[in-house]
Parts: structure tokens; C-alpha cells; sequence
């Protein structure tokens, strides 16, 4: 709001700087700001700041550096930096003014206006990946019942007039979890009378699927077992064929990246945000090998961290991405609370 409010009140060739939280990159709620910027302003810089910038004000924020020049034909090259390590790697960053310099259009995702993210430092072999076709344009990526008043309608436990598996948040857990709570038994004719308790797409209810995590860092995908319930956390339905290899997918790295590292960088995850992930065009026998580890995963007690060294490789192999991209790719997936 401040920004947009300095940009309003900027003259023409006024110079702009700012450190502000960098949910702004690519949050929805902000694409009206990141439209305003690119068709108001020029941006001369763009860095991402170190965690542990505010740690002396006892904040934990994700900041980031924006130098803007009111008028949009002062733009030229951009030079940007990726999240650095440390407050000391930034300082030394800044000094020897160690930064990336590239154009405009490799820092936005889209200039569509529901899809501009801004983006660090993003091959150009992963951006070529947003060519494929997105995920909401195969799959069904929908949120389902917000009850209003959890305390009232879930338990923790089943019991009588209790005993609806629901399912809202995996968090950090992988291909398979445990129910969250369990809802009321007459849940479709409460969300008749009462206001506040939305079931939001019915004729998916009980179907089998893939529930994602909604917050935290980490994103993951579980198994959604049929005559289940699920919240307003992204839910995928497929066809049954496609929902296995799809599970293993969600929870390679590359996922992890594309999710975090480019779509949101704010702790939550809505449907529309994995709705926008590419869809690698996997080949028959690829789609059989990713379907087997994540049956046996879900099967068995197969250990999850090979399972996804697994899928990583037949993902990497499909693309044939650079070693570079794939160190990179690892690195982030391996230490996403400093890279994120």
C-alpha cells in the first residue's frame, strides 16, 4: 500500500528506493502492485536480502532491496542478486557490487496480469518449462470445506457424530499422511443452515486424490484416499491412471523449486498458485516408473528420501538440464530456509 501510495505521489524521473518484504514478488494479492510498477516505473534493482537482516530487531523477515525510477523510459538492464547467505555475503555483495545483470523480461514470470511474478535469477531452461501446459489446465486443483468454526465441527478423534476423515494440511509429510481430524457426519446439511460452513466443490467429495500442503516451507503431496474430506489446502483429482505418477511428480525437487523458489514465496500455498506448475510431458514408460515409487512408497515402508532421488533422476534425465541447473536445483530443495 505505501509503495503503491510513493509511486502514485512520485514525479516523473524520481528515484524510488525501498526494503520491503519480498512476498510482493509474487503473491497474488499483489499483482495489482506488480502491474502498477511495470507499467509506471523502471526497475534499476532488485535484491534479495538475507534472512537474518532484522535478527537484531528480533525479525524474522524476508526482505528484499527495489530501486525504482518513476517513468517507465529509464528502464534498462536490471541488475539483481539471489538471496546471499548471510548479512555479512550481502555487505560484501553491495561493496564490490557483485550483481546480476539482465533484462526486464527475464524477471517476470508473465506481463499476463494474473501471473507476473517477479523472479531471481531463474534459468532460462526452467522459465521454457511455462510453456508446457499448466497443471489446472489438465487436472481439477481445487480447496474444498472451510467449516467456520473448526472447534465445533472436528476432532481430533472419531467418535460418534465424528467420523468423516478430513484432510487439510500434510505439511512437511510426503505421499502418504494420517488425517488431520475427523468432521461431522452431517456436514453437507449443516452447509445448507449455517452461513460460515462452505463445502466447496461437492462433486468431488469423497473421491480419491492428492491433498498438498497449504503452509510452512516445505511443499508436499499425500495420497487422498477415497470417502475422505478435504479443506482449503490445494486438492488435485485426476484420472486414476494419472494420479500416481502425478503424486511422485509433486514431490520431486524441481516441484519444490518451481513452487518456492518462483511461484510463492510467502508460507502459503493455495490452489491457484500449483495450479500454475508446468506439466513435464513424461513419456509412457516414465509415467509407470513414477507410479511404481509412489505405490510402493504408500504401500510399504520404502524410504521416502530414495524414493525421491528416484523420481529426481527420471525428471533430470526427461529434460536433460544442465548439471549447473540440477546442483542448483538440489541446493535449493536442500536448504529452503535460506533460499527461499
Amino acid at each position: 500500500m505505501f509503495l503503491s501510495a510513493i509511486i502514485d505521489c512520485a514525479k516523473e524521473g524520481a528515484l524510488i528506493g525501498v526494503i520491503i518484504s519480498d512476498s510482493f514478488l509474487t503473491s497474488t494479492m499483489h499483482s495489482g502492485l506488480r502491474q502498477q510498477i511495470l507499467d509506471e516505473c523502471s526497475i534499476h534493482q532488485l535484491i534479495l536480502c538475507p534472512n537474518d537482516l532484522f535478527w537484531s530487531q528480533k525479525a524474522d523477515v524476508r526482505t528484499c532491496i527495489l530501486i525504482l525510477q518513476k517513468g517507465t523510459k529509464f528502464q534498462d538492464k536490471i541488475q539483481i542478486v539471489n538471496r546471499p547467505k548471510n548479512s555479512n555475503h550481502l555487505k560484501d555483495i553491495l561493496e564490490k557490487r557483485q550483481f546480476i545483470t539482465t533484462d526486464l523480461d527475464n524477471i517476470v514470470l508473465s506481463k499476463q496480469k494474473t501471473a507476473n511474478q517477479f523472479i531471481i535469477d531463474i534459468d532460462t531452461d526452467i522459465l521454457a518449462l511455462f510453456k508446457n501446459p499448466r497443471l489446472g489446465q489438465l487436472f481439477n486443483c481445487i480447496t474444498g470445506i472451510s467449516t467456520g468454526n473448526d472447534k465445533k465441527y472436528l476432532s481430533k478423534e472419531r467418535k460418534k457424530g465424528f467420523e468423516i476423515p478430513f484432510y487439510k494440511n500434510p505439511g512437511s509429510r510426503k505421499f502418504k499422511t494420517v488425517e488431520d481430524a475427523y468432521l461431522i457426519n452431517h456436514f453437507m446439511e449443516e452447509s445448507l443452515v449455517v452461513k460460515d460452513f462452505m463445502v466447496r466443490n461437492k462433486q468431488f467429495v469423497f473421491k480419491q486424490g492428492i491433498t498438498c500442503s497449504s503452509m510452512g516451507l516445505t511443499f508436499s503431496a499425500c495420497y487422498l484416499p477415497e470417502n475422505s474430506t478435504f479443506g482449503v489446502n490445494p486438492n488435485i483429482f485426476t484420472a486414476e491412471e494419472d494420479l500416481f505418477w502425478m503424486l511422485s511428480y509433486l514431490n520431486s525437487h524441481l516441484i519444490t523449486y518451481l513452487v518456492r523458489g518462483i511461484l510463492i514465496r510467502s508460507n502459503m500455498v493455495t490452489s491457484g498458485y500449483i495450479s500454475q506448475l508446468p506439466i513435464i510431458p513424461f513419456t509412457i514408460d516414465e509415467k509407470r516408473q513414477l507410479s511404481l515409487i509412489s505405490k510402493e512408497v504408500i504401500n510399504s515402508n520404502s524410504n521416502i528420501d530414495e524414493a525421491i532421488k528416484e523420481i529426481n533422476l527420471i525428471i533430470y534425465t526427461n529434460l536433460n538440464l544442465d548439471k549447473d541447473i540440477i546442483n542448483k536445483i538440489e541446493d535449493f530443495a536442500s536448504n529452503l530456509s535460506k533460499r527461499v
